[in-house]
């Protein structure tokens, strides 16, 4: 059977049984693209109908529906051509299975999940195993999502360890700068019995007594002994204040490390589950990078970050339909004016690369009083910042609990 004959006689949503519907809509089509299709159908549907309630009703009338039918079949065909023209080329079962495996092993599911389904090959049994890897591949999902939580407890666990960790070690240096301020008494000392030493050993050479020579040798012998003692202690003090030196810089790059990564898993979270409010449903994760996003006039705080940036960051909040407020963490702008900002802000973005962890936990105390939405962002790039902007614009607004929360 040729391409253009497979083409021709590829089967539409509405011939594909009815129980399938769901998981094909729900894999294959971004909500944004459902929501374009609904209206272009004049489907009944309230302006403020939420995700589930226009997957549910696109797929309970796509099968009665002839115009709902022909409009998610060319949304389809338009979204995977590279996917049907590959399946096309498949004239058995046993060819469709195995194009269906290798997509599935490089985590490709979508295209390949519509081209298997509307292929005219008669193939039941291998659509209703599609059918069920799809199935567990949505419950893989939520539970790697359950996952990423306990992984993110337990990094905010670790971080808090390693925060009381530098403290202590903070304290450690202070006593060694003491230990420090005294070795270098010791070596100021030090340097004053050597020289009593060289001038003793001159007035060895100018005395003829033989008591004399013996009690100025003793002197200097005893002169000695204490300038290599204390040049003895001097070297293991030094030794191991090196050594703590250089543990507390491994310390403080591995906590600013555990700091960036637990924003990011923060931010993960919120664009995979659409940061849950307690009583409310998750919303669904964001389909495609490229997805239009509206602010809604929302004002976002940024504090922090590149001055060199924050030009084309207003930009793009501008772009999107919201208010862009900068503060810079109390470089220039001092904490008045951060508590001003913060009155007004609907929610507050803060790169962790940019400014110190103190500021950090400031920030988000004060997000904490006033109820505000805190996002911290793993880096001060602008495609993280268009990220937490998407997270933004999908509202609601992720909460900021109070510890005892």
């Amino acid at each position: 059977m040729s391409l253009i004959r497979l083409q021709m006689t590829r089967r539409r949503i509405d011939e594909i049984p009815g129980k399938w519907h769901c998981s094909i809509i729900g894999t294959c089509l971004p909500l944004a693209d459902l929501r374009k299709i609904a209206a272009k159908a004049r489907m009944d549907l309230s302006a403020s109908a939420d995700d589930y309630h226009v997957h549910g009703a696109v797929v309970h009338h796509c099968g009665s529906s002839r115009l709902l039918s022909r409009l998610v079949t060319k949304a389809l065909d338009k979204r995977f051509p590279a996917h049907i023209a590959r399946f096309a080329r498949a004239e058995t079962e046993a060819d469709l299975a195995a194009l269906w495996k290798q997509h599935v092993d490089s985590g490709d599911v979508p295209g390949a999940y519509w081209a298997l389904m509307s292929h005219p090959v008669d193939c039941g049994l291998l659509r209703q195993h599609a059918y069920g890897e799809v199935h567990m591949l949505s419950h893989l999902s939520g539970a790697s999502q359950r996952v990423d939580m306990r992984r993110q407890a337990e990094l905010e666990r670790q971080l808090a360890d390693r925060a009381a960790e530098v403290e202590a070690l903070g304290a450690e240096r202070s006593r060694w700068r003491t230990t420090e301020a005294a070795l270098r008494h010791d070596l100021a000392m030090m340097d004053l019995h050597r020289r009593r030493a060289e001038d003793l050993e001159q007035r060895l050479a100018d005395l003829e007594s033989g008591a004399a020579i013996t009690e100025a040798r003793q002197a200097l012998r005893d002169e000695k002994a204490e300038s290599d003692r204390l040049r003895l202690r001097v070297d293991r003090l030094t030794g191991q204040l090196d050594r703590l030196r250089e543990e507390i810089g491994e310390l403080t790059e591995h906590n600013a490390r555990l700091v960036a990564r637990t924003a990011d898993l923060e931010l993960r979270l919120c664009e995979t589950a659409g940061c849950p409010i307690a009583g409310r449903p998750a919303a669904p994760p964001a389909a495609a990078n490229d997805e239009p996003f509206d602010l809604a006039r929302r004002r976002i705080l940024y504090v922090g970050g590149m001055g060199r940036t924050v030009a084309h960051l207003k930009a793009i909040v501008d772009r999107h339909n919201g208010e862009f407020i900068h503060h810079d963490g109390g470089l220039e702008d001092g904490s008045e004016r951060l508590d001003g900002a913060l009155s007004q802000a609907d929610a507050v973005l803060c790169p962790v690369t940019c400014i110190s962890h103190d500021a950090v936990d400031r920030i988000k105390r004060s997000c904490r009083r006033s109820c505000k939405a805190f996002m911290p962002l793993p880096s001060h790039s602008v495609s993280t910042f268009v990220r937490a902007l998407r997270v933004v614009g999908r509202g609601p607004l992720p909460y900021v609990p109070m510890a005892a929360e």
